[in-house]
């Protein structure tokens, strides 16, 4: 399925479903849509001259804002582990937590990025929301010694429920 969008189209992406009203389509400018397995879409972007195309990709954001605490220390994993993990998770993902259970959700060289939720009974964290802390992390708690550390607080979405999410980036 192909499909463009003008840039005075209306887009509207909901979490079970999406909706676009195109207002102008060309058949020689199009790109691809994929068809989504959780039913979550994202949208990207792109100036073609008078035009903006539309291409709809697997992104997967379960959670909202966070807080972000620094716990940067020597014990800390090196930038560069956590930067090759934000490479190794860019397509999708998405893991699922649950109440009272500490996760480690991903992991590359010295670095880990862990989840846990306490009164949800299932909550779910998507590839995008980690990508995000990962690296607001960095651009925020980076040490000279080229490590990094943090753990913060969020809402993420759950079978029926939004909940609290606990989240640390930590040493492997």
């Amino acid at each position: 399925m192909k499909l463009l969008l003008s840039s005075c189209a209306i887009f509207l992406a909901l979490p079970f479903f999406a909706l676009a009203i195109p207002t102008a389509v060309q058949e020689s400018d199009v790109s691809y849509v994929e068809k989504l397995q959780n039913k979550t879409v994202a949208l990207e972007v792109y100036d073609q001259g008078d035009t903006t195309s539309f291409r709809l990709r697997k992104r997967t954001n379960q959670c909202g804002h966070s807080t972000f605490e620094n716990r940067g220390s020597e014990a800390s994993p090196l930038i560069s582990d956590c930067e090759t993990l934000m490479f190794n998770i860019r397509k999708d993902g998405r893991w699922r937590l649950s109440t009272g259970v500490h996760r480690t959700v991903a992991t590359f060289g010295t670095c880990a990025f862990g989840a846990q939720v306490r009164k949800q009974w299932y909550t779910y964290i998507g590839h995008e929301d980690i990508i995000d802390l990962i690296r607001d992390s960095i651009r925020d708690f980076r040490r000279g010694d080229g490590k990094v550390g943090s753990r913060g607080e969020m809402q993420c979405r759950g079978d029926l429920l939004w909940a609290n999410v606990e989240w640390g980036l930590y040493h492997t």
